[in-house]
This record gives C-alpha cells, structure tokens and sequence, in this order.
C-alpha cells in the first residue's frame, strides 16, 4: 500500500545506507497454535502424497485445511471475463489490467530522479490537503503492518494524491476497494476504507490471485503483503505459486514486486522480513520492455487508487533497490506458473 510519496532516503545523489539487521522474525510455529510445516515443498510432497494414498485405502474423503488460518470470504459472485484458454499467469495480468481500467487508468511514474508523481488521474489533483476529521477509524480485527504512511516530500510539481482523496474517496471507488476487503471477511465502510490503518493494497493483490483461480495450495490470502512474502520464503505451501527471488533482477509478466516501506524501509536482507509485521508494498508486473528499460506493474492503494507504475530501471537495466528511494524494492515474488 503507498498512502503518500517519500523522498527522504536520498542525500547528495546517494542513498543512504540500509540499516543493520534487526531480530529475526518469529516462526511460524511461535505466532500460531497449530503445527505449521517448516519444510520446503519438495519435503512436504511425499508425505503429503503418503497421507493421501492412505485416506483412499481408507475410503475415506478429507477436506484439506490451509497450512496456516485463512479468513472466511465474504460472499461474491464476481467473476472476471479474461480471454479464453488464458493461462493462470495471463489471468492474473489481465485482471489486474482490468481492475486499472475500472479505477480510470491512473498512472505514476518511479523515475531515475527518485520520483514518484501522477501523470494521468481521472480526478483532477486536490487543491486543499483533506483532514482527519473522520470518526469512523477503526482498525481491521487482526491489523496490517501496511498501514504505516510515507512522508509526502517529492516537492513542487508532482502531482500526488493524499489521505481522503483521489478515487478511494469516490463512492464508486469505495465500493470497489470493499470488493477487495471482502476476500479476508473483512466490510470497512467508506469512511474506513480511506485511512491508512485500512491499507488495502494486499487485499487488492489477494483478490486477483484468488479471482485468477489461485487456491490455498498455491497462494494464501492476506492483509499485509508480508504475509504472503514470508509464506514464498519459507516455502510452506504443497504446491507453490510463487518463490522468491533477491534484485537486481529483471521481472517477467505475472510476478509480485515488493519493497518495504515505513519503518523498515531500508532492510536489506529478506530474511528480516516478519509475517505480518513488516510493512511492505507490492505490484503486479504487467509488462516489460528491456530495450526501454521500463516495468509498469498494478498496484491497489497506490496514490489512493488502483494504478499502473511505470518504472524506469537503473543502468543494469534491472529492478533494484536503489534507482528509486521512494520504492526501494527488495524482491521479486517469481511466478512458477504458465
């Protein structure tokens, strides 16, 4: 989730450096009751295949339970109409394409100059920054570490959209973010669905995988993004969708990249990454274009709606943490799908 622009990491034309390694988060084992697998998919197959062969003998059916609590979806009955005989990877492009268009299209250039600004929104910018004046704040039932807002510091001339404003604030954007929330139970109300403690650009990235025909097996639901980073790390999924791979790297159509952001903005090593503590932001890649080196890649709550980033690569002419203060991205997300 980006709820404003950030500068502040650049000094001079450099960056400043990453901070030291902090505790490493806890396992999964401490943060829930139930036994949660450790091991990598490859050693979890045969004994997953064994428990199978076993409840056939037994002729018996069992009902498969997510390896670690998924939220009961609310009811919906949307269905995306993406192109026929489209792969699980195409589906997940096209429905995030489509969900930008929904919102109007809104584009946000991350250029080399370590900007972040608007350079097409359906609504015109905001003349006068809107206040908090809101009572209806109540934080989600299990939180988001993504909530956690940026300094608005680009300067003069980028146009940006704050807090309360931009399409989030529309009723029709309202009610679209709320088809998001609804993917982890959750029903904030428009006055909600506005604050940075409802950040709900994970719940944006849950939805298309889930509406792509991602299930529990491959992809697990999520308020925060460092949820579903730390389920790819430790690789506690039977039959992953994604794995995770360090930038500089160059991103394919249909993989998840993701920077953290706020407090830890400057952490360097994946493995300091906390499920549901750390926040984060991440961005479905649409398209790449090497020759141009340029991604553009869909985000939800990005300049308070759903938006296309276009992002200027460095001289390696891959993704890194470095080009861009604003988004120092950390990782790439890998699509192991067709």
């Amino acid at each position: 989730m980006i709820k404003a622009v950030a500068n502040t990491a650049h000094h001079g034309g450099h960056m400043l450096p990453r901070s030291h390694k902090g505790t490493f988060p806890q396992r999964y084992s401490q943060r829930f009751p139930q036994p949660i697998p450790q091991a990598s998919p490859q050693v979890l197959r045969p004994v997953l295949c064994a428990a199978l062969a076993l409840a056939v003998l037994a002729g018996c059916s069992t009902v498969s339970e997510p390896v670690r609590p998924q939220a009961t979806p609310l009811p919906d009955v949307e269905r995306p109409v993406t192109t026929p005989g489209a792969t699980a990877r195409e589906r997940i492009v096209e429905i995030a394409t489509q969900e930008w268009r929904r919102w109007g299209s809104q584009t946000v250039r991350l250029g080399r100059d370590d900007s972040a600004c608007v350079t097409f929104s359906p609504l015109p910018a905001p003349q006068v920054v809107a206040t908090s004046a809101t009572a209806d704040t109540g934080a989600p039932a299990h939180g988001s570490a993504d909530s956690d807002a940026d300094a608005d510091t680009d300067g003069a001339g980028c146009v940006s959209f704050p807090d309360g404003t931009g399409m989030e604030a529309t009723p029709l954007g309202c009610q679209m973010a709320q088809r998001y929330w609804g993917i982890v139970g959750e029903a904030p109300s428009c006055g909600q669905v506005t604050r940075p403690s409802w950040a709900w650009s994970a719940v944006f990235i849950s939805w298309v995988l889930r509406k792509a025909g991602l299930d529990d097996r491959q992809f697990l639901t999520g308020q925060s993004h460092s949820m579903y980073v730390v389920d790819a790390r430790d690789g506690i999924l039977p039959r992953p969708a994604f794995h995770i791979e360090p930038v500089p790297a160059l991103p394919r159509p249909g993989d998840i990249i993701c920077a953290p952001r706020g407090r830890d903005k400057y952490i360097d090593d994946i493995a300091e990454i906390g499920f549901g503590t750390t926040p984060m932001h991440c961005d479905i890649v649409v398209s790449v274009d090497p020759a141009a080196r340029l991604v553009k890649a869909i985000g939800g709550n990005v300049q308070q709606s759903v938006s296309m980033d276009e992002i200027e690569l460095g001289d390696s002419g891959k993704l890194d943490g470095v080009t861009n203060s604003h988004l120092p991205w950390l990782l790439i997300m890998r699509n192991d799908l067709q």
